[in-house]
């Protein structure tokens, strides 16, 4: 007459599941992250417009502060 309710048990990492037993340090891992992406496309673009001032010879880039 009554169903028992069954518990799935959850076998391996508890990380795999989505179970977070260090919340507070993935949240740091993740911002870390974050921040060195960040930090990674900024000098890719900084670098690109370098790049392209010297290529195209545009003054204005090549005046910057940070390409003297």
């Amino acid at each position: 007459m009554g169903k028992k309710k069954r518990e799935i048990k959850r076998k391996g990492k508890p990380e795999e599941h989505g179970i977070d037993s260090a919340g507070k340090d993935d949240m740091f891992t993740r911002s870390r992250e974050n921040l060195l992406l960040g930090i990674l496309i900024l000098y890719v673009l900084m670098l690109g417009l370098g790049t392209f001032g010297e290529l195209f010879e545009v003054e204005w880039i090549l005046n910057l502060p940070l390409f003297r």
